[in-house]
């Protein structure tokens, strides 16, 4: 970890708290969002922290002038992150932002005078947009014990549990009008109502540590409100989705199961352990996808989060490929979905075979590429159509057990109708068109 930044000697009216982990682009359009809002009159600093990005996150943030950088040599968690910058703060206001957050014109001033003008609020958060414009529901909640059932089980299913998971996320609610609501993507705080050493509780790296401050704060009897006057555009889980599904799964059941330690008898933990267990268990009978293997299912129910991610989080690009591999077709297909990002990380995925196959194989063919060879359940595949889908399938089911242990986004590249079948069945983040030079493959693959 770097020095600690050293700070001038006359202490800002206000300290913005920024968090950065792999998100360059927007950082950029936070810090100018906001040299953009901060109004003339208000003296602010800031402190950011970068998780040890891989993107030049930390580099941006570093040529910023109004930024005091610490920079971590590895990936700390959100929650620490905030604590670090907090012990470095120095402002009698505390902002606590995500750097996938840009504020609209007058958004800061807005939010910085509600809680000049209201001495008894701890705090106040912003409306939230996603980037297309339309509402994004991004606010705390205390969840009840049938929510959180839902919330990770099949019982979202159920007219009972799933009413209790509507309430959780509250839809159908008004936010037009000021209300008792809080988030921790930006939520400006009233330092007096704050610990003097953290904002946050660290068992909680990436998901509830919101909650535990909110539900803190409103048993000492502080209030925390939404603005609508105060918007901001929000791009939502511009980090986590880096963390593959399955870390991002157990650090959310694990904290979960901590979150209901602190707020629920003992009893009602064990069942929700033993609920998630037979979720789990009916699942796999069923041929359903499951997020997390039994021991990391039985770690996160032990409120073990495991480790975050510190290595290579590059998205991953799926090509489902149309002919078997060699190694002139596998260059010209790296060559061709590579052209537009080379930062990707490319997975080659072989045709069924013509004859059934039992077991993947991954290999790696240089350092931004990987070959799978998917098992094939069923015969006669490149005749029959209804073979060739179930193989498929098992295909997409083999794709995603592998990638599930990767950190990193998911774009599915769809070639033709081959692809088809696989969709939605890989966790794909995002689906692209067909590749625009898609014939070098098939000749690559005959020559």
């Amino acid at each position: 970890m770097s020095p600690e930044p050293r700070h001038r000697d006359a202490p800002p009216s206000l300290s913005i708290l920024l968090t950065s982990w792999n998100t360059r682009e927007q950082t950029r359009q936070c810090l100018e969002s906001l040299a953009a809002t901060v109004p003339p009159d208000l003296d602010y600093e800031v402190v950011a922290v970068d998780n040890a990005s891989r993107d030049g996150s930390a580099d941006l943030l570093a040529r910023s002038p109004r930024v005091h950088l610490i920079r971590n040599a590895r990936n700390v968690g959100f929650a620490a992150a905030v604590n670090q910058a907090y012990r470095q703060a120095r402002g009698e206001l505390i902002l606590l932002l995500n750097s996938d957050v840009a504020f609209h014109p007058g958004a800061l001033s807005t939010m910085v005078t509600f809680l000049r003008d209201r001495p008894e609020a701890a705090g106040v958060s912003p409306l939230y947009l996603n980037p297309d414009g339309t509402f994004q529901q991004h606010y705390v909640q205390q969840p009840s014990f049938p929510a959180s059932l839902a919330l990770v089980t099949a019982l979202r299913r159920v007219p009972g549990f799933r009413q209790a998971l509507h309430t959780f996320q509250m839809r159908g609610q008004d936010f037009s009008r000021p209300r008792r609501l809080a988030s921790g993507s930006c939520m400006l705080l009233r330092r007096a109502a704050l610990p003097a050493h953290h904002i946050f509780d660290e068992r909680f790296p990436v998901y509830w540590n919101d909650a535990i401050l909110a539900r803190q704060l409103d048993r000492a009897g502080q209030q925390l409100w939404m603005l609508p006057d105060a918007v901001v555009t929000h791009v939502r889980g511009a980090s986590c989705r880096l963390l593959g599904p399955a870390i991002r799964f157990r650090h959310l059941l694990g904290s979960l199961v901590g979150y209901l330690r602190l707020t629920q008898p003992g009893h009602r933990v064990a069942l929700f352990r033993l609920v998630v267990l037979i979720d789990h268990a009916v699942k796999r009978i069923c041929g359903r996808h499951v997020q997390l293997t039994l021991a990391d299912l039985r770690a996160a129910l032990r409120g073990d989060v495991g480790p975050l991610p510190d290595g290579d989080i590059r998205d991953w690009l799926i090509v489902f490929t149309r002919t078997p591999s060699t190694a002139e077709a596998d260059q010209a297909v790296i060559t061709e979905s590579l052209l537009d990002d080379p930062d990707r990380r490319l997975l080659l995925v072989d045709p069924p075979a013509p004859r059934p196959r039992w077991r993947s194989r991954i290999t790696p063919i240089d350092d931004a590429a990987w070959h799978l060879t998917p098992p094939t359940p069923l015969p006669f595949g490149a005749r029959w159509r209804t073979a060739d889908t179930v193989n498929r399938r098992f295909a997409a089911a083999a794709v995603r057990r592998w990638l599930d242990r990767q950190a990193g986004a998911r774009l599915l590249r769809l070639d033709d109708d081959t692809a088809r079948p696989v969709l939605g069945r890989v966790g794909e983040d995002e689906v692209l068109p067909a590749a625009r030079r898609v014939p070098v493959r098939q000749r690559a693959g005959r020559d």
